[in-house]
C-alpha cells in the first residue's frame, strides 16, 4: 500500500445536504467510504470542552485511569494482531450521566445522526433507510489518546470499523494528523483494500466531522440487495501526540445483518473479542 500526499475532498455542507443540494456525496462515498461534514451544528464550545476533558483524563496517573472501568490501557487493543499504541475511554449511553461534558456532545450527535443516516440513504437509494435500523441505544462515545512514539510510521494498520458509521473529531496537528483513508479500487477481496490501494490524509477543519462508513453497511447491502456499499479502510500514521473523539453509531442489537440470522449484537461481540488483548475491555478503533 502506498502512502499518498493528497487529502480527502472538501467537506460536505450538512445543511445543503439536508436540502438535497449537495450533489457530490455519492461519488465521495464510492471512492473512499468516508467524507467530511461541515455546518453540522455541533458546537465548537462543546467540542473544545470534550478535548479539554480528554487531555485532563489521560494526563492522570496510571492508577487513577485504571480504576475507571471504561478505560482501555495503552496497547490494550489490537488490529490484525498488532497492539495499538494508544489508550482510550469508552462510554456507553447509560454511563454518560457521569460525564456531563461528554453527555452534552453525545446529545448533539444524537440530533444529527438520524438525519445523516436518512440523507445517506437518500443519496445511495437505500430502502429501507438506514435510520430504520438505529434508535441510538447501542451507540458509544470514545476518547482516544496516542502518546508520542518517536520513529513510528504506522500506529494502527489499515482496518474498518464494525458499526454503521463512525463520527470522528480530531485536532489539526499539521503534518502529524495521522488519519488516512484508502482510495477504494474497483474490486477488493476479503473486505480488505487491495495491495495497490493509495492512502490519503484527512486534514480536519476547525469545525468539521469526519464520517467513516462501517462494516455493518456492506452486510446490510447484501441482505437487502442494495448496490454494493463499501466501508472505509483507514489507518493511523505518524508519531506525534494525537487526541481524537469518536461516536460509534451502531445498528440496534436485534437487527439482522445477514441472511444466516446474524444479528448486530453478534457482529459486535465478534469484533470486540477479536480486538481484545487478554481480558482488557475494548471496542472499535
Amino acid at each position: 500500500m502506498q502512502r499518498g500526499h493528497r487529502t480527502l475532498p472538501p467537506a460536505i455542507d450538512f445543511m445543503r445536504l439536508c436540502q438535497g443540494r449537495e450533489s457530490g456525496l455519492r461519488a465521495v462515498i464510492q471512492q473512499y467510504g468516508a467524507f467530511k461534514l461541515r455546518n453540522h451544528g455541533v458546537s465548537l464550545s462543546t467540542k473544545d470542552g470534550c478535548f479539554a476533558f480528554s487531555k485532563s483524563f489521560f494526563g492522570q496517573s496510571s492508577d487513577l485511569k485504571i480504576a475507571n472501568p471504561a478505560f482501555s490501557r495503552f496497547e490494550g487493543e489490537k488490529v490484525k494482531g498488532t497492539r495499538i499504541p494508544k489508550e482510550s475511554l469508552y462510554i456507553c449511553k447509560p454511563d454518560l450521566c457521569e460525564y456531563p461534558t461528554l453527555q452534552k456532545l453525545s446529545k448533539e450527535f444524537e440530533r444529527i445522526t438520524p438525519v445523516l443516516l436518512r440523507e445517506i440513504s437518500r443519496v445511495l437509494n437505500l430502502s429501507p433507510p438506514l435510520d430504520s435500523f438505529h434508535t441510538g441505544g447501542s451507540d458509544q462515545l470514545a476518547l482516544h489518546h496516542y502518546p508520542e512514539v518517536p520513529g513510528a510510521r504506522e500506529r494502527s494498520p489499515a482496518h474498518r470499523d464494525w458499526g454503521l458509521l463512525t463520527l470522528l473529531m480530531h485536532e489539526d496537528m499539521g503534518s502529524q494528523n495521522g488519519l488516512e483513508v484508502a482510495e477504494l479500487p474497483c474490486s477488493h477481496q476479503g473486505g480488505q483494500p487491495a495491495n495497490n490501494s493509495k492512502f490519503i490524509s484527512v486534514v480536519p477543519g476547525n469545525d468539521e466531522i469526519t464520517v467513516l462508513l462501517g462494516n455493518m453497511l456492506p452486510r446490510l447491502s447484501k441482505l437487502y440487495q442494495w448496490e454494493e456499499i463499501r466501508s472505509c479502510a483507514h489507518r493511523v500514521s505518524g508519531f506525534g501526540e494525537r487526541y481524537s473523539i469518536a461516536c460509534f453509531v451502531h445498528a440496534d442489537d436485534n437487527m439482522l445483518l445477514h441472511e444466516d440470522g446474524t444479528t448486530a449484537r453478534e457482529h459486535r461481540e465478534k469484533w470486540e473479542t477479536q480486538s481484545k488483548v487478554g481480558a482488557q475491555r475494548v471496542s472499535n478503533t
